[in-house]
């Protein structure tokens, strides 16, 4: 391991250790919160290409730890290194870092094979690694993907970063598990005992957890899945009232919905779905005892702060966007199908309608057979209702606060259910894979997550946290007192996920490795190869963007591959005959494409006749990067190599 990996997770280490002590918490609970903190640094720093500071904050955080602790009175050391010593030898804290380790680990050879990580999530976390930052003003590496917030980004980058000489994808891997992770370690906040068998069952369930209702998470880096561990963990921070901070309680709570709006466009529905709960929450009888001395509107002004911590990390997002000329094409679609109704949508609605119908109640939402129960949406979604109704009855929470998790967890996923709907009929109009039942499921599973799994994990804490006065009794053996509570949330992880998922992206994925590797060799062929030795000089030019003219007949995956090798260079691709091109109509394309570079793969010698106006005197040759040198009215190519 190199001395700065050590060094990043020494500091890590005692960062969390002194939120813990600060704070009182568990190490388990202050982890979500650092991750998020790390994510907001990185964040702010990437806006300056200054990424790479955070070696130099790291180093800071161990001086500044190591001089602390020595002003401390002696009495005052001793009690801080009783305390951290003891949150770190807690069950608790064993199984989230042995399960992190052994996640890493397993996953350091993984590879990317899903192909929306091609197109952005892969893409995008390598641009970040090469060039330390965001790309400049048409610079960004999936120009269709423009305006995808990074927020898992970040954590992808800081573990890619711990091996700053050689981009290894397993661990981009590893930073995305770690942060969904993060916030279902929580879950094991009142552990007790250290059997060693029940803390493995229980880190296996939390590593299976997802799969009861996720496929895509388990073999690429999927978006969706981030957001429902951030709802699900914000959803049960609005009811801890256990934490004795204030400042910690509500902090989490803003810090949560920063990253949550940061991880995906649509994570703004989840914001908004978590601050009416955190109202309701707050006016039931429930919030108002935390609510304290404040007076008649402290609930109020309290949501109104937790409010604008997203508003202004989503904000600046937004305005950095703009800034920058980033808009994915799904941005641009929803605009056209808002103003000028595009698709005509009148003729696609009865046939989603019903692939929609068949998907929801009939389709299971494991892509694979599971040993036990394979849950359809509707099924997913009566389970999460019949979970709340068994609360409430069994009293685990007080009868105000029953009534409210029932009726919000029933009108939420009434409410996205039906979102995903109007979204297939409207962004997603012209994509008719999901007229076919076997797209709409898969549809339905990934962008459904945020409710299924996000909403599951909610419940789950509730279970874990409350769920120990069912076992309080003195007819119960002390094995049953001790885990009686884990266990049933183990046995509900047993019966309903899917394995085969789980054990393919912890270790199964290695048994296809050759297999990938030589489909991403095929994928690159003699012209990729010489256009990706040409654009090697570009690297440092941290805005390089390439115009690249391809034969028509260049398979889509292909481009999107060369891109993904071409990162940080943007690569923006045009299939074409120029045989049968106007010289007009390609120099306005070169214009219209806001690229600083030029390359056309070798074709006949008419075909170069197009760009010889513009080469300053000398015949044009393919094959070749060129400058282009736009004065407004026309472009000038100046080349680049031989």
């Amino acid at each position: 391991m190199q001395l700065m990996a050590l060094v990043h997770i020494l500091a890590v280490l005692i960062c969390i250790l002194f939120l813990a002590w600060r704070f009182r918490v568990s190490l388990v609970e202050a982890l979500p919160v650092f991750v998020c903190g790390l994510t907001l640094v990185l964040y702010v720093l990437a806006f300056f290409r200054r990424l790479a500071w955070i070696d130099g904050i790291a180093v800071l955080v161990l001086l500044l730890s190591a001089v602390w602790l020595v002003s401390r009175k002696k009495e005052e050391r001793k009690n801080v290194i009783r305390v951290c010593c003891y949150n770190m030898t807690r069950p608790s804290f064993v199984i989230g870092a042995v399960l992190l380790a052994a996640v890493a680990v397993c996953t350091f050879t993984k590879m990317v094979t899903w192909w929306d990580d091609f197109n952005f999530w892969a893409v995008d976390a390598r641009a970040l690694y090469h060039s330390g930052g965001f790309a400049g003003r048409y610079g960004n590496v999936a120009p269709a993907f423009g305006d995808y917030p990074p927020g898992s980004q970040m954590m992808k980058w800081w573990f890619l970063h711990l091996n700053p000489t050689e981009f290894r994808e397993g661990l981009a891997f590893a930073g995305y598990y770690t942060m969904n992770l993060a916030f279902l370690f929580p879950l094991l906040k009142k552990w007790k005992g250290k059997n060693v068998f029940f803390m493995a069952l229980m880190a296996a369930a939390l590593w299976f957890f997802p799969s009861v209702g996720e496929y895509f998470g388990y073999y690429g880096f999927c978006a969706d899945l981030t957001m429902a561990c951030i709802y699900g963990g914000f959803l049960y921070a609005v009811t801890d009232r256990e934490v004795e901070s204030e400042v910690f309680y509500y902090g989490r709570l803003g810090l949560y919905l920063s990253v949550l709006v940061l991880v995906k466009s649509i994570g703004f529905v989840w914001a908004l779905f978590g601050l009416i709960f955190f109202l309701l929450y707050q006016r039931s009888g429930e919030g108002r005892k935390g609510n304290g001395d404040g007076g008649k509107w402290t609930w109020l002004r309290r949501l109104l702060v937790i409010a604008a911590l997203p508003a202004v990390t989503g904000g600046s997002w937004m305005l950095f966007c703009l800034l920058m000329r980033r808009v994915a094409n799904s941005t641009t679609t929803a605009v056209k199908y808002v103003v000028t109704d595009e698709y005509g949508l009148s003729g696609y609605m009865g046939e989603y309608a019903a692939a929609f119908l068949r998907a929801f109640f009939g389709s299971p939402l494991h892509r694979t057979k599971s040993f036990f129960l394979d849950l359809t949406p509707i099924g997913c979604y009566l389970c999460i209702c019949l979970i709340s109704l068994l609360f409430w009855k069994m009293k685990l929470l007080s009868a105000k606060m029953g009534k409210l998790i029932l009726g919000f967890c029933t009108v939420s996923g009434a409410l996205f259910y039906g979102i995903i709907f109007l979204a297939h009929i409207t962004i997603f109009a012209g994509e008719t894979q999901y007229l076919d039942t076997a797209g709409m499921i898969l549809s339905i599973e990934r962008y459904g997550a945020p409710f299924t799994i996000g909403t599951l994990l909610f419940l789950a804490q509730v279970w874990m946290n409350n769920g120990e006065r069912l076992f309080d009794k003195e007819k119960f053996p002390a094995l049953i007192r001790r885990y009686g509570v884990p266990v049933c949330f183990i046995l509900f992880v047993a019966l309903t996920a899917n394995y085969q998922v789980g054990y393919d992206g912890l270790a199964g994925y290695r048994d296809d490795l050759e297999e990938q590797r030589l489909d991403r060799e095929g994928y690159v062929d003699g012209e990729a190869e010489a256009f990706l030795d040409a654009i090697q000089v570009l690297r440092p030019d941290k805005r390089a963007r390439v115009y690249y003219f391809r034969g028509a007949d260049t398979p889509e995956f292909h481009n999107i591959y060369t891109s993904y090798l071409a990162a940080p260079v943007s690569v923006v691709h045009k299939e074409i005959d120029l045989d049968e091109a106007p010289a007009d109509w390609v120099i306005g394309q070169i214009k219209g494409s806001h690229a600083s570079y030029l390359y056309v793969a070798d074709t006949d010698a008419d075909e170069n006749a197009v760009f010889d106006a513009v080469t300053q005197g000398e015949a044009f040759s393919c094959g070749v990067l060129y400058r282009i040198a736009d004065d407004g009215e026309t472009i000038k190519l100046t080349r680049m190599s031989q």
